[in-house]
């Protein structure tokens, strides 16, 4: 308008026209309304096949505003293999047990049957552990309690299977046992204590070099509901500086998300899922870690597949080279629609010209979008030559 008008002034009412109708087109903002959305969704749909899922692709910019990591341990950092998980019986583990030494073949299924309708890590161990050739009864009436454990009937019995603490907040005698090795699963059968189960924790592969890479740019933590045998342990990964918390109930993990928050952080949380629903959907971005990705997994803005928390150093690079293209595929559309208009303003283009311009402009920022999010895709060793390549063993 104002080209036109100066135009006009100057009484050169065609030269005005045509600068009015050529800075009109050529100063469509279709360009910078496109930028982002190809970026991210290029990025967003090259992460999903790596069974990496966003719920949208706005996740990528909050990922490449994080600051701090917090992570749960067990089915996290921990994998949920079936092998080193040990019964002990209730009479060897002091007096107040109602067993009669290892779980029968029957027994087995009906734990099996319960553990089956759980998520958790350690339920799904339970189930791997405890496949045999007996036929598991449908368990009914089951109830979960995050952070606590599962309670239902199998076989006509009434099973409780969770945490010692919980056992003992239900009213059954739990007789002390030495500090175990790993996590500890409680089971009893018609209000009587059978015993215990010693799962003992196998760390996922490259768990040290994700910890040490992470530790460069972000504030770690680790929170788990677990007994603190491994504190030295973990803490000695995650670095003097790191604040590592066992015995961390829910509430407990959602209490230091908050805390962290308002200290100014931006917070991820990466959990497995149910136990941890509350810290993911208060954290910044929620990393839900699941064994099948079909699983159910709430309150997460990201679904991870556990074989892939190895790559979270790259993930999150992703993440952050994928906020710079968005800026730079700003700024060259800026510089385009600059020079553009200058030009324009000077009458000197027709308006058929500048709509040829128009839509190169849109096209040339789409390509460099979708061209540069590849090229940083395999730069962080998420593509090569164009196809997505899985860790040495996945697959």
């Amino acid at each position: 308008m104002g080209a036109g008008l100066a135009w006009l002034v100057a009484g050169q009412a065609e030269r005005g026209l045509k600068a009015f109708a050529s800075v009109l087109i050529v100063a469509c903002p279709c360009a910078l309304a496109l930028a982002a959305p190809f970026t991210l969704g290029t990025a967003q749909r090259l992460l999903a096949r790596l069974q990496i899922f966003l719920k949208n692709a706005l996740v990528l910019e909050r990922m490449a505003q994080v600051d701090a990591i917090v992570f749960d341990k067990t089915g996290t950092l921990t994998a949920a293999s079936a092998d080193v998980v040990k019964f002990l019986a209730a009479e060897e583990g002091g007096p107040g047990g109602g067993g009669s030494g290892d779980l029968s073949l029957e027994e087995r299924a009906w734990v099996r049957s319960l553990a089956g309708h759980s998520t958790h890590p350690h339920s799904v161990r339970l189930c791997k552990a405890l496949a045999g050739d007996a036929q598991s009864p449908p368990a009914t009436g089951f109830t979960e309690i995050p952070g606590h454990g599962i309670q239902g009937l199998a076989g006509g019995h009434q099973l409780c299977l969770g945490s010692p603490a919980w056992l003992d907040q239900c009213g059954l005698a739990i007789p002390p046992v030495q500090s175990p090795s790993g996590s500890v699963v409680c089971l009893a059968i018609d209000s009587r204590f059978r015993g215990r189960f010693i799962l003992e924790n196998s760390l996922r592969p490259e768990t040290e070099a994700l910890l040490r890479g992470l530790g460069r740019r972000y504030e770690l933590a680790l929170l788990s509901g677990d007994n603190e045998k491994e504190r030295a342990r973990f803490q000695t990964m995650f670095g003097p500086g790191a604040r590592v918390h066992f015995n961390q109930s829910p509430m407990d993990k959602l209490g230091f998300i908050q805390r962290l928050q308002e200290s100014g952080r931006t917070v991820m949380m990466v959990g497995d899922g149910l136990n941890d629903a509350g810290a993911l959907r208060q954290s910044d971005v929620g990393v839900a870690v699941v064994e099948q990705v079909g699983a159910f997994s709430p309150a997460s803005d990201v679904i991870l597949a556990a074989g892939r928390v190895p790559r979270l150093v790259e993930i999150l690079g992703l993440a952050r080279q994928s906020a710079r293209i968005v800026r730079l595929s700003f700024g060259i559309s800026a510089a385009y629609n600059l020079a553009g208009v200058s030009v324009a303003a000077l009458g000197v283009l027709s308006p058929l010209i500048c709509a040829v311009l128009m839509p190169l402009s849109s096209i040339s920022v789409v390509l460099f979008a979708c061209g540069a999010t590849r090229w940083a895709a395999a730069r962080a060793g998420l593509l090569v030559f164009g196809q997505e390549v899985p860790k040495k063993g996945e697959f």
